[in-house]
């Protein structure tokens, strides 16, 4: 028998699409019926039995069938003891436990296996459960899915493992299980964990400091001045920060690299510096073993294309389930602008399911989303509503606050308010909102306050939680429902189906909930959704390196462009990484192969060549500043041949008198000859006010202003408040965090190359600029305290209360360990902070003589 003699059986397929309508009925009790028949009784032995001949298959639609049949039953107040055992087996039987823990949590059913079952039937639970258990080196078990064991299975005996599995399948958690083992074995290790954003470094950090073994550093920044000592280390790092490690390390070398979210390599700015770290990586230890992790996909295989030849490799899709999805659509009904239809879809067809009448009647697109979502999701919690940037996140926010009506009384809101008020502005937005249970949440939030966001949505002390696309870059925020319309990523570029359904995954918590929903709104509007979704499809992955080849004109017409003037665009971070990789005498051969004609090609290696061969300074600038064009830093270069004292030009530390007005002139300069990242070029440095706010702003950063401060001087300037704050925030974190750094960091180096070819002395002790941008500040002992994983955020609210005197050795984490926080006046959230950051280096330490 094969799975479509069950699922395509007409019985079997009439009475599952009943079960669904019924199911959706009870989960939107809301949705009016427009006069469709009454539920029909369902025969559960039937659908139980259908299930469990279809279990063994393991298929996307086999397995969602069968978790579908059995949540249902589950939760069915018309199903009887028997009938909810056999729905345990079944979710035992294609591996998902922890619904059965959810289940008998919930009360519907007993965990253990009941001794009234027949023996065959226990003895097959028993041995399910068996095989769903790793012996690991601590002599514990390991309880996983079907999915997590055969990625431990991989990953036993392959080098590159390139995996692809649907979004909460599993795939983080079953890397860090296999992280934590060969720590325990293993007794030289350096891992490194890839993640996408910051956001996500401080969330994994945390996880992997309370969970690995003694002896063992955690560490997220390249400053730390314990990242090179001991046998056994984690680094938990963006691909910015890697490039920096292995920048300033050149023996560096990693023995267990992962990749999460590693469709990031089709991503022109990511992916092609991910691409150069993994690499250098490479180059430096070819024996490492590297983990690819990505959303469902057909061709998983085309992250292994890179890997040394002699290694072995292994990649696989799994379709596992884990938790069933609803696909719905709103739209208008005419005439009756209160009302909206509901519709769902089944199978690729889109069924009816009713009306919803909606609170107000809305007047604008804000107002249409919020009135939606909240018909919808009611005074229920677990509800995410998707918009397309941050002043929409706000004014959704606000009608959302409007429409619910109440007063939350919490302690943990009002802390967070508190911290708002203390560490981004007192007039945020935010604030308000919360007072209703409703918050919105976008990547240009400092970490402290997006962490906590999403600590209350997961606890339900917030209903609502309105975010932008910084959802789709890993951060960890299962939903019950997700409302989305017009869905695009970043600024004008449609969703796609593929970032779509990595989106839908986050619809359904696992262990949470039975079945998660997907609301797409405005369906019916022309225009509204460019990739309307309606099955679930495997994505194609995609190289941005393969694609940009492919396209080599373009890449050619860019290369004659840019050496005439400061052009910026995705062709530049291409030529930047083949520029790259033959400066460090890399073959590129097979790089290059990827080029369809062989005059392109050689075209294109002879233009690198030339480029490179011909520089006016030392190639390992071109690998150092990795998305930068040569031709680029050969004009910054020229630039500083015309000024006749170069001591001027070198970038000062934030403390000195005329810091300012340097970064402006750097930022002028920059902006002539490399990138439009700051702004258009002015008429002139003293007239560029762009550059000059940007400078001002930087500086401060430097020397650890607090965050309020830089918001009230972007105030004075603009009198719209909510605007003020989101450019602050934004100019932080893709100025001051991002553009700043990498580009100021080449300015210097080459002012050094100038010093050197002038025979001029080069300052012994320069202000690490990267460093301090990075961290937001600039004394040694509040650097210290950033070091060792401390945000921005509270090391500022702590900086009254650091000793002036420099700190050495372990002096900061001595400090850090022994203060009373308790008695100083501080947000209750940093405080929360302080104290968890001290308890993960803690269990890190080794003991003392006296403990042991």
């Amino acid at each position: 028998m094969n799975e479509d003699d069950v699922l395509e059986n007409s019985t079997f397929r009439d009475s599952f699409h009943e079960m669904r309508r019924q199911e959706l009925r009870r989960e939107f009790p809301m949705v009016v019926n427009d006069g469709e028949a009454d539920p029909a009784v369902l025969d559960w032995n039937f659908l139980i039995f259908c299930a469990s001949a279809i279990s063994s298959f393991r298929t996307e639609r086999s397995e969602a069938s069968v978790l579908r049949v059995a949540t249902s039953c589950l939760t069915n107040e018309n199903t009887d003891e028997s009938q909810k055992q056999a729905a345990v087996l079944l979710l035992n039987r294609i591996g998902n436990s922890r619904t059965v823990q959810m289940a008998a949590a919930k009360g519907l059913v007993q965990p253990q296996v009941p001794a009234s079952l027949p023996p065959l039937l226990r003895l097959e639970s028993i041995r399910g459960s068996m095989a769903r258990v790793i012996p690991i080196a601590s002599g514990e078990r390991l309880e996983v899915n079907r999915f997590q064991r055969e990625v431990w299975q991989i990953a036993q005996s392959n080098q590159w493992i390139s995996v692809s599995a649907p979004t909460s399948a599993g795939k983080s958690r079953i890397v860090r299980e296999w992280f934590l083992e060969l720590l325990r074995e293993t007794p030289r290790l350096t891992a490194v964990y890839l993640c996408p954003t910051r956001a996500l470094v401080e969330e994994v950090s945390a996880d992997y400091r309370s969970s690995v073994p003694i002896n063992t550093g955690v560490f997220t920044m390249p400053w730390d001045p314990k990242i090179s000592e001991g046998d056994k280390r984690v680094l938990v790092l963006t691909q910015e920060r890697l490039h920096l490690v292995q920048e300033k390390f050149s023996d560096f070398k990693v023995d267990l690299l992962f990749v999460d979210e590693a469709q990031g390599l089709g991503a022109v700015e990511r992916g092609i510096l991910l691409q150069q770290v993994i690499d250098r990586a490479v180059a430096a230890n070819a024996r490492m073993q590297v983990i690819f992790a990505s959303p469902l996909s057909s061709n998983p295989d085309i992250h292994l294309t890179h890997r040394p030849k002699e290694v072995s490799s292994e990649h696989f899709v799994s379709e596992a389930v884990t938790v069933n999805q609803n696909l719905l659509r709103v739209e208008a009904v005419k005439g009756k602008p209160l009302l909206r239809a509901v519709r769902y879809a089944h199978e690729g067809t889109i069924r009816n399911l009713g009306h919803i009448e909606l609170p107000e009647r809305p007047n604008s697109l804000p107002e249409r989303i919020a009135n939606v979502a909240f018909a919808l999701g009611g005074k229920s919690g677990g509800n995410i509503v998707y918009v397309n940037g941050a002043s929409e996140a706000e004014k959704v926010s606000a009608v959302l606050a409007q429409l619910n009506r109440k007063s939350i009384q919490n302690d943990e809101v009002r802390n967070l308010q508190k911290l708002l008020e203390t560490v981004v502005h007192p007039d945020y937005a935010l604030i308000d909102a919360l007072n209703a249970g409703i918050a919105f949440h976008y990547g240009n939030m400092p970490l402290v306050v997006r962490s906590e966001i999403e600590r209350l949505f997961s606890s339900g002390h917030i209903g609502y939680l309105v975010c932008t696309s910084t959802l789709l870059e890993g951060v960890n925020l299962p939903c019950r429902n997700i409302f989305m319309r017009n869905p695009k990523k970043g600024v004008g570029n449609p969703l796609t189906e593929s970032d779509f359904w990595n989106l839908a995954g986050r619809a359904g918590r696992w262990g949470k909930e039975f079945q998660g929903n997907v609301v797409c709104i405005d369906t019916d509007v022309s225009g509204t959704w460019e990739n309307l979704p309606l099955v679930r499809k495997r994505s194609k992955l995609i190289l941005a390196t393969t694609q940009g080849l492919a396209r080599t004109p373009d890449l050619l017409e860019y290369i004659d462009r840019s050496e005439r003037s400061a052009i910026s665009g995705p062709e530049e971070y291409l030529f930047s990484y083949l520029c790259s990789r033959y400066a460090a005498g890399r073959d590129l051969t097979d790089m290059l192969s990827k080029v369809p004609e062989e005059s392109l090609r050689d075209e294109l290696r002879n233009r690198i060549g030339a480029v490179v061969d011909n520089a006016p300074f030392p190639k390992e600038i071109i690998s150092r500043h990795s998305g930068v064009s040569p031709f680029a830093m050969e004009r910054l270069l020229a630039s500083f041949s015309a000024e006749s004292d170069l001591e001027n030009l070198w970038l000062p530390g934030p403390t000195e008198g005329d810091s300012k007005l340097k970064y402006q002139r750097a930022l002028c300069r920059i902006g002539e000859h490399v990138t439009t990242a700051f702004g258009s070029v002015a008429m002139s440095p003293d007239s560029d006010k762009r550059k000059w706010q940007l400078a001002n702003l930087i500086v401060n950063w430097m020397l650890g202003v607090p965050l309020p401060m830089l918001i009230d001087q972007r105030i004075y300037q603009r009198k719209n408040i909510p605007a003020a704050i989101r450019g602050v925030l934004s100019d932080v974190e893709n100025i001051v965090r991002f553009h700043a750094p990498k580009h100021l960091a080449l300015y210097e180096d080459l002012v050094r190359v100038e010093a050197l070819r002038r025979g001029q002395p080069v300052p012994s002790s320069r202000p690490d600029v990267v460093m301090l941008l990075e961290l937001g500040v600039s004394k040694p002992n509040e650097v210290a305290l950033t070091t060792l994983g401390l945000s921005r955020t509270s090391t500022v609210a702590l900086a009254a209360y650091v000793p002036v005197e420099p700190w050495m050795g372990d002096e900061a984490l001595n400090w850090l360990s022994n203060f009373d926080i308790k008695r100083l006046p501080l947000p209750k959230i940093v405080e929360k902070e302080v104290l968890a950051l001290r308890s993960g280096l803690a269990r890190l330490e080794p003991p003392s003589l006296s403990e042991q």
